[in-house]
């Protein structure tokens, strides 16, 4: 192997977690391979996890340091919170004070890559390059304030807007390079920072997943949703329940084949969010008996449940943010385990269309949903398992994370 030029790097990700949690584990998957690749990576990130809303340092620990699978993580003590108040903006802002004083305790990096949810850790991310005399690229994941401004949440010319814009535009223009997850955002990025943009999408540890489903000890909470289930066809979502999933979708979808007495599916949402509750209420409510949630189940444990699934379903809303694309975790798990898909959204890079890998209908059509899982129900054997070998071989070209983090590997070295 060739000397490694920038060997040293840190990834600050305020969200990162660890395939025995639940969650997108992006940079862990990266990680590992980048220190197969001769670099040593520290993930730096909250010690309280946003999904399950636990601390994992014991009372009065601040900081801890280990080793997972060869990539280290400093897990940094934040504010706890339960919901999306005052609370969690605290917890953002201790995560991004306390990035500022890593350097008392950690080695020079060679890079800092700081990656977005909020763009504090970037903003912090530059001055403690600065510190440490570290080169500085960032990882956007989502389009701050683009997003919230095209999800309604904020107005465009509003002051919060134009704040979180210069805010957007400082980080741009000080970041060595930026990384971005979807595809037209390079064109976003590069009108304001100009030509330093690279296309980096989410994607699978394929190697993870062909290893996870070989095993056979017991695995309580995935065995259990197995078993009641068995027999049926399974049509599952899995991930976030945000409004910005469209999850209401499904449910209406279900109730249209329950009253047309028409054959009706096993849906299965397994994750968590703030829509959870009021989804059960509904499911209760209409009496759907045939729409079932389960709490979120680790990442290691995803092959496993997914082996015994007949469709994956994948829902949006119909918002002006995807005509930048979009580059969900969930997409990459099920073709991974060979899913066809069912794919009701309008985005400018549809992947399940591209790879021939399942049915793709409009954003917000609870009849259109319905009628592509009686279609999908329907399809023999034979024409679902081509679908999901469409899939299976399109992510293996495109989104293995082995692949991903070659590609960053040489973009690193190159720009030396």
């Amino acid at each position: 192997m060739n000397k490694v030029i920038c060997k040293n790097i840190y990834i600050l990700n305020h969200y990162a977690v660890t395939p025995d949690t639940g969650g997108g584990t992006r940079h862990f998957d990266i990680a590992k391979q980048l220190v197969a690749l001769g670099h040593d990576v520290t993930i730096i990130a909250s010690s309280f996890e946003h999904k399950t809303r636990q601390e994992k340092l014991e009372r009065g620990e601040q900081m801890r340091v280990e080793v997972i699978e060869g990539v280290r993580f400093v897990w940094l003590r934040t504010f706890p919170y339960e919901k999306n108040d005052w609370r969690r903006v605290l917890n953002m802002l201790t995560f991004a004070w306390k990035l500022l004083f890593i350097q008392k305790n950690e080695d020079k990096p060679d890079l800092i890559i700081a990656s977005s949810f909020h763009p504090l850790t970037c903003v912090s991310g530059y001055f403690l390059s600065k510190k440490m005399s570290s080169r500085y690229w960032v990882e956007i994941r989502d389009l701050w304030p683009q997003t919230a401004i095209d999800m309604g949440r904020i107005k465009e010319k509003s002051i919060i807007a134009r704040v979180l814009k210069s805010i957007e535009s400082f980080i741009y223009n000080k970041a060595e390079r930026v990384i971005v997850l979807l595809p037209k955002a390079v064109d976003y990025v590069k009108a304001i920072a100009g030509d330093k943009v690279y296309y980096l999408p989410n994607g699978v540890d394929v190697e993870r997943h062909d290893k996870r489903i070989q095993i056979t000890e017991p695995l309580s909470v995935v065995d259990d949703i197995i078993e009641r289930h068995k027999d049926k066809c399974t049509m599952v979502y899995l991930g976030a329940f945000g409004p910005a999933n469209a999850l209401d979708i499904i449910i209406d979808a279900v109730k249209i084949l329950q009253e047309k007495n028409d054959q009706v599916p096993d849906v299965i949402f397994v994750g968590d969010g703030p829509e959870k509750e009021r989804l059960q209420q509904r499911i209760t409510e209409e009496g759907l008996t045939t729409v079932f949630i389960y709490p979120p189940i680790k990442k290691y444990n995803v092959p496993q449940l997914l082996k015994h699934i007949d469709v994956g379903l994948i829902t949006m809303r119909d918002l002006a943010l995807y005509k930048y694309g979009f580059s969900f975790n969930k997409l990459f798990d099920y073709m991974c385990a060979s899913l066809p898909i069912i794919f009701s959204g309008r985005v400018s890079n549809n992947i399940v269309q591209n790879a021939d890998a399942g049915i793709c209908i409009e954003p917000e059509n609870a009849e259109q949903l319905a009628e592509a899982m009686t279609s999908m129900m329907n399809l023999s054997v034979a024409e679902r398992r081509r679908l999901g070998a469409n899939g299976r071989s399109y992510v293996e070209v495109h989104h293995d994370t082995r692949k991903l983090a070659e590609q960053l590997h040489i973009w690193i070295e190159k720009s030396n």
